[in-house]
């Protein structure tokens, strides 16, 4: 469980289902999003199931404000994928926004608190800025896939093109299930820019 204060206890740390996606070639984030969008490489943090440990993570995040912990968890998987990386020269950072009115009543982005910390552990540079939703959308949970891509199609607007191009951006969520989001997300980004993309989060539903 999660501590009541901001981070993890050593005992949860080590009983984290930690995919380690970044290791290997053709894992099921990259075979999820095979064909929909051209992207270096993909990986997950952590493996998604219902009531695990995983869920109810991401339901402190969401629900109960732990940005310091969505931090946290951006600098510990900082330090997993470091080398991955390197080799693949990613020097820039995009969390998937949040529209204007769920950020405030949400009061935080945690996809953006995670890629924070993915940015300080990997020394890179977070321009989550640069992307906005233009539009509010209704949950993605109860949605079919075609559904979901309906859902997310043409709501990101990129601000500033110059900032990216000539880049490779790590793009970061917090669940990847169908992958609807980053890549409609990661479309209006390649579309706009000149730029490579990887593709990471924090959990993946299978």
């Amino acid at each position: 469980m999660v501590q009541t204060e901001r981070y993890l206890c050593l005992g949860c740390q080590l009983t984290l289902p930690e995919t380690n996606d970044h290791l290997i070639l053709e894992n099921s984030v990259e075979k999820t999003m095979w064909g929909r969008i051209p992207f270096q490489r993909a990986f997950s943090f952590l493996y998604f199931n219902q009531k695990g440990v995983t869920q109810r993570l991401l339901h402190e995040l969401k629900y109960k404000g732990n940005e310091e912990l969505a931090r946290y968890l951006g600098e510990l998987y900082a330090q997993r994928i470091k080398q991955t990386a390197q080799n693949h020269g990613i020097d820039a950072i995009i969390a998937i926004p949040l529209h204007p009115s769920k950020l405030k009543k949400r009061g935080y982005n945690q996809s953006f608190a995670f890629a924070e910390g993915i940015a300080i552990g990997l020394g890179i540079e977070n321009l989550s800025s640069v992307v906005e939703r233009t539009k509010a959308t209704d949950t993605q949970t109860k949605k079919s896939r075609s559904e979901r891509w309906k859902n997310v199609s043409s709501i990101f607007y990129v601000k500033n093109v110059d900032a990216l191009n000539k880049k490779h951006i790590l793009l970061v969520d917090d669940v990847i299930t169908t992958g609807a989001t980053i890549e409609s997300c990661g479309l209006e980004i390649i579309k706009k820019a000149d730029c490579r993309l990887s593709i990471a989060s924090i959990a993946f539903a299978a």
